[in-house]
């Protein structure tokens, strides 16, 4: 009996995911990590990974390594549900290729993805946002870098794998008026989205002082050592300025991440009126169901603001609400 596994495993990774699927390197990457642990966990349980075929895909077996992954690795709900994803589709991959196991393949087609709560969105109000942007000391040329990454993360509301992917080329600023950036986001979908005019400053006295013109293939923000950063690097940074900007004011979250900057952005351009259809564009998310999120997030808050002014015993009729567009914020984020 001849053993399909490996090649299956290179297909669907090399040909498969890569050419037809047309993913993203983070998926592929997750992809991978997930049947590395899968592999690592039969092994740990007496199974002899060199001599397996398809048959080590059963039913049983993926739900125990599922329950390995949330106790004794304390995996989350979600990187559960991620994982069982990366098995389905390689099981729907091969599916009509070994009709010997269909029956087992579509036992664990069957296997139910778990509900886990949902996550509360962080974001930065127009004030904690402000704090926190002068924070970088621009009178030194790190500052002045960070200053330009955080500006560029929160303008473009990139996800960071985006961020430390952009390259020279991807800038143009050939209209200064209408200056925007391309990014690269998952599926290998690229979006253009605009830039301010404060923003485009910063980026342009950053890419000057680097002197980063001439070659268009450079990445745009990089380590003392010119190495395009990673995720980590830019969590570190963020970390940094988050502890300084505690230091200034209370109303900085005590949480934030890369991610928290592209939810503050779409929280903004929602509350100064933008449809959820441009913030489902600038943010590139596939469903617009992704993006409504925010709308619910925006009418919580309002929520609360108008049961405050009811406890406080205000007049109502005095209240400003800004359901439709607020001018104030809508001012702040062109000139930010």
């Amino acid at each position: 009996m001849r053993n399909n596994l490996g090649i299956y495993l290179n297909s669907f990774f090399n040909q498969y995911l890569l050419l037809q699927r047309n993913v993203s390197n983070n998926t592929i990457r997750s992809y991978k990590n997930t049947f590395e642990l899968f592999l690592n966990y039969c092994k740990d349980n007496g199974i002899n990974i060199f001599k397996v075929d398809i048959e080590i895909f059963a039913e049983k077996r993926i739900l125990d390594f599922l329950n390995y992954l949330e106790i004794e690795r304390n995996n989350s709900i979600t990187t559960r549900n991620q994982r069982l994803a990366a098995i389905c589709s390689f099981i729907k991959y091969i599916y009509t290729k070994e009709n010997d196991y269909i029956l087992e393949f579509q036992k664990i087609l069957n296997i139910p993805y778990k509900k886990s709560e949902q996550k509360i969105v962080e974001y930065l109000s127009v004030e904690a946002l402000e704090i926190f942007l002068a924070q970088p000391d621009v009178k030194t040329k790190k500052g002045r870098r960070d200053l330009a990454i955080l500006v560029t993360l929160y303008d473009t509301g990139a996800r960071v794998s985006e961020l430390i992917n952009l390259k020279v080329r991807d800038i143009n600023f050939e209209n200064g008026h209408n200056a925007t950036v391309q990014l690269l986001g998952k599926g290998n979908k690229r979006r253009i989205v605009p830039l301010v005019s404060n923003t485009v400053k910063i980026i342009q006295n950053y890419m000057c002082e680097n002197k980063l013109t001439d070659n268009l293939d450079d990445y745009l923000f990089t380590n003392t050592s010119k190495k395009k950063l990673t995720d980590s690097g830019i969590t570190y940074i963020i970390e940094k300025y988050k502890n300084l900007a505690l230091d200034v004011s209370n109303i900085i979250p005590k949480h934030i991440s890369p991610h928290t900057f592209r939810h503050t952005k779409a929280i903004h351009l929602l509350e100064a009126g933008i449809p959820l259809v441009h913030i489902k564009d600038i943010l590139g998310h596939s469903d617009l169901r992704t993006t409504e999120i925010y709308a619910k997030i925006s009418v919580a808050e309002k929520r609360k603001a108008l049961k405050k002014a009811f406890d406080e015993k205000q007049d109502i009729t005095n209240i400003e609400c800004s359901w439709n567009q607020d001018k104030k914020l809508l001012d702040f984020l062109m000139s930010l």
